[in-house]
């Protein structure tokens, strides 16, 4: 009996302890056909670094953009990495992110020889295979405006927000002094002098960010000698720095100033004039006083109806190994350039790439500086888009110098020609 209990009990253990393998096995594989879905959901971290930041006008769409990506896919966390583009920071960043194998997973940054060091570090997407796989997306994109901002015939960076430089003028400060509208260059010079003769700054500007160099060089030269770097037919151009710093045309202290105090003294009614970028509109748009022209022909001057106008940055992806970050990163960027985001974008200022879901709350100043885009002859980039950084450096630098009288024009675009031609 003691045997036969024993042996019976010994059966039931073991049938307990099949009994408890097999569970174990049947929890074992439920829990290994959830394991990947649990790492389908894990948090994604996608590194952006963008210039909508510190005083950007596009600040808050970019923000509110950030947010609703987010809420639209959990899991997802955008590090907003966006820095100044003012005072070099947004370059210096990029480039030392290059150097070190730390480039953001998106970028929203500058195209044309800036492009160089991206596409040198061969981690950054060529977008012509994303075009095929999705033409519907490839559409939304002007095929002209991409062509040009190709590098090296390749698409690194998608163009999105384009600009354009002009002439701002308080229409009220001139109505008080009753003067023509700054359209010619004789008109122009006289507001200088008007103002220059009252409490009013005739022309706000920072000799050390001088947009007017742009103005001045194009008007004088044309499209095409604009893109002769440096080249001795510029030095009119120059010369007229020091006509009008003798006038008296600009602020006491504009060697030391910076382009946003320029912007706060027009913006202020402080200054008459002011010539800078599409990126100023949004702010000025405020005051139904400010109006918008191109710049006027220079006398003997070639650059008449053109302006500097173009697509100077574009969206950059990291061509990332790990395809759950590639994919979310490409989505983020599809997100950004559809219609509606586009739309909101659109609604602070700048002529865009892409298709734009219309809005009504677009101020007056913005549709006419996009009606003087419409009607320009011609356009042409910066010429920073084209020359080293170092030279350009270099040569505004120097018109400080042609302003004082302590260098002539002719000097200081040999000096950034040596070294344009040297670091190229």
């Amino acid at each position: 009996m003691k045997k036969k209990a024993v042996n019976k009990t010994v059966g039931l253990l073991v049938v307990m302890a099949l009994l408890s393998t097999l569970l174990a096995a049947c929890g074992g594989s439920d829990k290994a056909e959830k394991e990947p879905e649990k790492s389908g959901n894990k948090e994604i971290s996608l590194r952006v670094a963008t210039s909508f930041a510190g005083s950007d006008p596009w600040v808050p769409v970019w923000t509110k953009a950030i947010k609703q990506f987010q809420d639209e896919n959990p899991g997802v966390r955008i590090v907003d990495e966006s820095t100044p583009v003012n005072q070099e920071a947004l370059r210096t960043k990029v480039k030392a992110d290059a150097a070190t194998g730390n480039l953001a997973d998106v970028l929203f940054y500058f195209n044309g020889s800036e492009t160089a060091i991206l596409a040198d570090s061969n981690s950054i997407v060529s977008w012509e295979e994303e075009f095929a796989k999705d033409p519907e997306w490839a559409k939304q994109f002007n095929a002209g405006i991409v062509d040009k901002v190709k590098y090296d015939g390749k698409l690194y960076a998608l163009p999105y927000i384009g600009f354009y430089e002009g002439l701002f003028w308080n229409k009220a400060l001139f109505e008080q002094h009753n003067l023509e509208a700054p359209s010619t260059y004789e008109a122009f010079m006289k507001a200088v002098d008007t103002f220059a003769a009252t409490d009013i700054i005739p022309f706000a500007t920072s000799l050390t960010t001088p947009y007017l160099q742009e103005a001045l060089i194009l008007s004088q030269v044309g499209p095409e000698g604009q893109q002769q770097a440096y080249d001795p037919s510029w030095a009119p151009a120059l010369n007229i720095f020091k006509e009008l710093s003798e006038k008296n045309a600009f602020p006491k202290d504009s060697l030391t100033l910076d382009d946003d105090k320029a912007q706060s003294l027009f913006a202020s009614g402080k200054a008459a004039m002011m010539f800078n970028g599409s990126w100023t509109a949004a702010g000025l748009s405020q005051d139904p006083d400010i109006q918008i022209s191109p710049f006027p022909l220079v006398p003997g001057g070639k650059g008449e109806g053109v302006i500097v106008s173009g697509f100077g940055s574009g969206w950059y992806m990291k061509n990332s190994k790990d395809q759950e970050k590639y994919d979310m990163a490409l989505k983020f960027i599809k997100f950004m350039t559809s219609p509606d985001i586009a739309g909101e974008f659109a609604a602070i200022g700048g002529t865009y790439a892409v298709q734009t879901k219309a809005s009504e709350n677009t101020a007056q100043l913005l549709v006419d500086g996009n009606a003087m885009v419409s009607a320009a002859k011609d356009f042409v980039m910066p010429i920073d888009s084209y020359v080293s950084r170092e030279s350009y450096t270099q040569f505004l630098n120097g018109i400080g110098y042609v302003s004082a009288g302590r260098k002539t024009a002719e000097e200081v675009l040999a000096e950034a020609k040596k070294l344009n031609d040297k670091i190229q």
